[in-house]
């Protein structure tokens, strides 16, 4: 009975559920799974129905696990191991590719650092040279989506800043990028920055907001006034150079803006924090994705002490 049950319930529904566990709220899952809050209250109601069990309270009071909700929560786990491992080996035995080629897919953050750059582009040439039947699918993600990737097999690394550590996963540090504020050429701080205060940055700016989830203890910086939402820091930049919005961009990225005289890095030593990224796996990769994992820690950690 419980088996017909579980058929009835599609994937989707229990990593919604596994998200609510996982960020303590319907509201808080919203970003990471990028739907709407009555679509993940929905999924939780099906999967209670299925169940007849009541997973969690949720209210006034604040959210709570069930005793069953834990147990589902642990089962959950294990059903998506299995899954992704099911997954995993479906993929290779459709691979056409001979012994020695092999397909790596690498998921990143827009607007990496120049040094990850150029060890990826080594890396990639260093792999070609050495295997040339060998196929990269390179993937730009926002974090939660890489996370939702990787966890359902859908790609074999990912590097970028995380704001959580699924179990399921093998987390690595990569290397420490500076964060810095940034307004454009039309913006009223741009002529004047020295005059700029950290509380007027703080309180009396327009201020793009980050779309997905970032750990509030490593950024000081509380504006008040959040008036756009971006996903990419792309696009992050196209706000600020518009003028009205200052925002927070890689110091690579807004360094090369600021050199063309677009762009101008405001309070540098007062409002910058440092972001660790990570590389982001599942364990038992295979071999030729292991290697190539290997090669671009190692020469990551070259180009880095070069620096």
């Amino acid at each position: 009975m419980i088996l017909d049950e579980l058929i009835k319930i599609d994937i989707k529904t229990l990593r919604s559920f596994m998200a609510i566990v996982e960020c303590q709220g319907v509201t808080a899952a919203q970003s990471r799974l990028n739907v709407t809050t009555s679509v993940i209250s929905g999924h939780l109601t099906h999967l209670e129905d299925r169940l007849g069990m009541t997973l969690c309270h949720r209210g006034r009071a604040g959210f709570k696990l069930t005793e069953d909700g834990a147990a589902v929560y642990e089962a959950c786990l294990s059903f998506t191991e299995a899954v992704a491992s099911f997954q995993h080996q479906l993929h290779y035995i459709r691979q056409l590719d001979s012994v020695r080629g092999g397909h790596i897919r690498l998921c990143l953050i827009d607007q990496m650092p120049t040094l990850f750059y150029d060890a990826l582009r080594q890396c990639l040439a260093a792999s070609y040279r050495d295997n040339p039947l060998i196929h990269f699918s390179i993937d730009v993600q926002s974090p939660e989506s890489m996370i939702e990737k990787l966890l359902g097999n859908e790609s074999d690394i990912g590097v970028g800043y995380f704001g959580s550590f699924p179990p399921l996963l093998t987390f690595q540090p990569a290397f420490i990028e500076t964060q810095v504020v940034c307004c454009g050429r039309e913006h009223r701080s741009f002529h004047e920055p020295d005059k700029l205060t950290f509380e007027e940055l703080e309180q009396d700016h327009h201020w793009v907001k980050r779309g997905y989830i970032t750990d509030v203890s490593i950024n000081h910086i509380r504006p008040k006034i959040l008036s756009a939402t971006t996903y990419q820091m792309e696009a992050t930049a196209q706000l600020i150079l518009a003028g009205h919005h200052v925002g927070y961009l890689p110091r690579d990225l807004a360094m090369r803006y600021e050199e063309m005289g677009l762009m101008k890095i405001l309070l540098p030593d007062e409002a910058s924090y440092e972001v660790k990224h990570h590389w982001a796996y599942r364990e038992n990769l295979h071999k030729h994705v292991a290697d190539f994992l290997n090669k671009m820690i190692n020469l990551l950690s070259e180009n880095y002490s070069k620096a």
